[in-house]
This record gives C-alpha cells, structure tokens and sequence, in this order.
C-alpha cells in the first residue's frame, strides 16, 4: 500500500453506519475520508474502525477537526474504535484526544451510538 492508499469501506448497521479505514491518513487521502465519513454522518452516527489505520499526518488530524464539527452540524456522532498505539500518539501531540468518544470494542460503541448527542 503507498502513501496515497486509503481504503474507506462503510457497513451500515440499523442506524448507525461503521467505517473501516484502511491505510494512510494525509493530504494526498484526507479529502476521500471527509467526504465518505460527511455522506454518513447525514443520516445517523458513525462508528470509525481505525485498526488499520497505518499513518495520520497534520492533514489527517485536521481531517478529524472537520469531522467532529461536521457531526456537530448533523447532530450525530463519530465513535472511534480500535485506535492503533500510532493513532493515540498522533492525537495525543496535536491535542485532539478527546475529540471524539473512544470505545473498548464494536458493542460498546453501539451503546454509545445510541444514547442522545452530546
């Protein structure tokens, strides 16, 4: 997979939509990213799978900042899982840890998912 590789897939699941993403999160991939996890987040939460998310760069956190204000325009949430070590450390420097809610597994970011927004 090079630089420029990002896989976005989304499952829909009642009314709650899981995306899996794949690969590298930066300038060459981060528009893909906002764009399919946006469409999303028009119709209900999105739990985001990051375990092989391979990469964030300063393009891929600010991808993030404008998915957490895109759910707040929406009113849904974005539920983060299955955060890779590099991840935690990419959000941990850029100061966005506690951007969005983190949950232990699938299930548990279910549980979120459905309690009210914010």
């Amino acid at each position: 997979m090079s630089l420029d590789d990002l896989v976005v897939a989304t499952e829909k699941i009642d009314t709650v939509y899981v995306t899996k993403l794949q690969g590298n999160l930066n300038n060459f991939t981060a528009r893909k990213c906002v764009q399919s996890v946006t469409s999303s987040l028009k119709h209900g939460s999105v739990i985001l799978d990051l375990e092989e998310l391979n990469m964030v760069t300063t393009q891929g956190i600010q991808a993030f900042r404008t998915l957490s204000e895109e759910a707040f325009l929406q009113k849904h949430k974005i539920i983060l899982i299955n955060l890779p070590m590099s991840v935690r450390q990419a959000f941990a420097m850029a100061g966005i840890k506690n951007l969005f809610p983190i949950a232990q597994n699938e299930e548990g970011a279910f549980k979120m998912a459905s309690r009210g927004v914010r």
